[in-house]
């Protein structure tokens, strides 16, 4: 506790002294006015709006005003900083502040102002500007210090934040890329950043403020018309932004072409320039050329957003596409990318993973599929009838041509053409479909008509590419003009986890009518995810089919001859009917409520209400049968 003798008596003080006790008789008309004095000087100090501290040249408290109660955080008139004894010590944050107030009470200046930090009563510190008189005595001598706070944190902080603004907004026109001005209402330069002093050779100093925006405007007519431009928009309270091309003459008198845009600033008569230097570009229809390729990206991409939204609440499936696993995942998102071009596709995979389901999903989300979807099994067509059947035939072009007759590439104009089995196509058959694919069109058997390619080729294989290659059965001319976007589709032994999805859209797809779907038991599934699948889903799809209709799974390919399994929950447990009660029950009921989640996709909501329970008994029953 601070122990120096506290300072002589304020002006209030002082004016107090004069007045006799509460008790005391009337003394007169001079004692009123006195009492009138003091309790004027006590409204306007009390009631300043702005914040008023008397302390001696130590820091202790002597009295204070309610506005500077409020701004240190006492807001209670009980308290009214009652508990601040010593303001240097209990209220400035900054240890310096106390020897500032010494300082000031050997000042001789009656006012001084400077900025400290308060701390409030909540312990939050604020920043205030602080103007301190120093009152004396008669002799000279300080009788106490008054000061007055004002709360200048909101505006420090609002200063900061226009500072921080301010460089971004300077940083960004200064980084554009572009020469960047602004141009007042008279034609001003105002502002321009590094870029336009490149373009026209004068720095900053000779341009901001000083340099007209019609000086650099070389042509008479282009002047002429960016003048109408200005006078149009200041008659309009809107107006679109103009771009053109014109040129401008720099500093050393070159002439150089420009391509500008040029805009109003919102609520004001000031425009904004940005201009751009062409002169290296020879040709302008490159340029262009570069916008449309971008307008066309910008268009594939839009298009593929769109699908991708389309597709992403259901990815479990993708149009027949059945399977959730990483491994397919990536073959939508390449079926997605391929939909949204036209380039030619190429899908490699074994017999039976689905490879015509993919080239079909390509061709149902590309622009194509208004059009026709032409599958063509290469294997299947006789080498005598490989012309005719892809470029069709003319009537009379051989004995039994009775009429004209389309081939697959008619077919699939505007569509899609899919070759399944691209690796038995004979290298004769190969060399004309190169022409086609190189952009020379077909002639049909019989015509002399060249008739142009309008489809997109997908085209599939099984085989080994790299040996047909090498033994000379693919040509490689053939085969790159085919090798665009390949597509590589797992083995269902590399998806196992697809396995149970896949299953229950087969038992969908072949159950009886008005039958409902019986849940796979345990044994089933463990079955069916132990086994490899050379046939891969198609497969799978047999055996469930089997299964449905005959009533017992086998796999005809198993090293270890047939499995066999049960539609029957019950008889899926070949140990059921030696088991107590109570355990076949819970036996039972762990493999329902297993098959009602898996066919809710385990929508738990959905499935107690299937169940006819409460959400929360779903819940404990799940976790007292351990299902996850």
């Amino acid at each position: 506790m601070d122990t120096t003798k506290p300072a002589g008596p304020s002006k209030e003080q002082a004016i107090a002294s004069q007045l006799p006790a509460e008790n005391a008789p009337s003394q007169g008309p001079e004692i009123g006015h006195l009492k009138e004095e003091l309790q004027k000087y006590r409204d306007m100090f009390d009631n300043a709006p702005i914040g008023i501290v008397q302390s001696d040249v130590d820091g202790r408290l002597l009295g204070s005003n309610l506005a500077a109660a409020r701004i240190l955080g006492y807001d209670s008139p009980q308290d009214n900083l009652a508990s601040v004894e010593n303001i240097a010590r209990d209220l400035y944050v900054d240890p310096d502040r106390r020897q500032k107030l010494i300082d000031l009470s050997r000042d001789r200046n009656q006012l001084r102002g400077f900025e400290t930090r308060f701390r409030r009563k909540d312990g939050r510190a604020i920043t205030c500007k602080l103007f301190v008189r120093v009152v004396r005595t008669a002799d000279g001598a300080v009788d106490y210090l008054e000061s007055f706070i004002e709360d200048i944190t909101e505006i420090r902080k609002t200063e900061k934040a226009l500072k921080e603004s301010e460089a971004l907004y300077r940083s960004l026109f200064e980084n554009t890329g572009a020469g960047t001005i602004i141009i007042e209402e008279d034609t001003t330069i105002s502002f321009a950043n590094s870029g336009f002093e490149k373009i026209i050779g004068y720095s900053k100093a000779e341009i901001e403020g000083k340099m007209k925006w019609t000086a650099v405007i070389a042509e008479p007519a282009e002047l002429a018309m960016m003048l109408k431009y200005h006078r149009k928009r200041r008659l309009l309270k809107e107006a679109v932004p103009i771009e053109y091309e014109f040129k401008v003459r720099d500093k050393k008198g070159k002439k150089k072409n420009i391509f500008l845009r040029v805009d109003m600033i919102a609520g004001t008569k000031r425009s904004v320039a940005s201009l751009i230097d062409i002169t290296s570009i020879v040709d302008i229809h490159e340029r262009q050329l570069a916008k449309d390729r971008i307008r066309e990206q910008e268009n594939r991409l839009k298009k593929e957003n769109v699908r991708l939204r389309k597709t992403i609440r259901d990815r479990y499936k993708f149009g027949s596409i059945v399977g959730k696993s990483a491994a397919m995942q990536e073959v939508y998102e390449l079926i997605l990318r391929a939909a949204a071009t036209d380039a030619n596709v190429i899908i490699y995979g074994e017999s039976g993973t689905g490879k015509e389901l993919v080239a079909k999903a390509i061709h149902d989300f590309s622009d194509r599929s208004v059009h026709a979807f032409v599958p063509v099994n290469c294997a299947a067509i006789p080498r005598h009838l490989v012309e005719s059947e892809f470029f069709g035939y003319k009537k009379g072009a051989f004995s039994g041509a009775l009429a004209d007759k389309p081939g697959y590439l008619d077919k699939a104009r505007k569509g899609s053409l899919f070759l399944d089995e691209l690796g038995d196509v004979q290298p004769e058959m190969q060399v004309k479909l190169l022409r086609v694919l190189g952009g020379s069109g077909y002639t049909p058997v019989g015509s002399v008509n060249v008739r142009g390619i309008d489809c997109r080729i997908i085209a599939a294989t099984n085989r080994n590419v790299r040996k047909l290659l090498e033994n000379g059965q693919l040509r490689e001319d053939f085969f790159y003009r085919i090798h665009i976007i390949p597509i590589q589709l797992p083995p269902l032994r590399e998806r196992k986890e697809d396995i149970p999805l896949l299953a229950e859209h087969f038992m969908k797809k072949y159950k009886k009518k008005n039958e409902p779907i019986t849940p796979l038991g345990g044994k089933i599934m463990d079955a069916l995810h132990d086994y490899d699948w050379p046939g891969n889903v198609r497969e799978l799809e047999n055996s469930m089919q089997r299964l449905i209709n005959l009533g017992h799974l086998d796999f005809h390919l198993a090293p270890s001859g047939p499995l066999a399994g049960s539609l029957s929950p019950l008889e899926d447990d070949m140990g059921v009917f030696d088991r107590p009660l109570r355990q076949a029950v819970s036996s039972f009921e762990k493999r329902y409520i297993t098959g009602v989640l898996e066919k809710y996709k385990w929508n738990r909501t959905r499935a107690a209400e299937h169940l006819g329970v409460e959400r929360k008994t779903l819940y404990l029953k799940m976790k007292n049968f351990g299902i996850q």
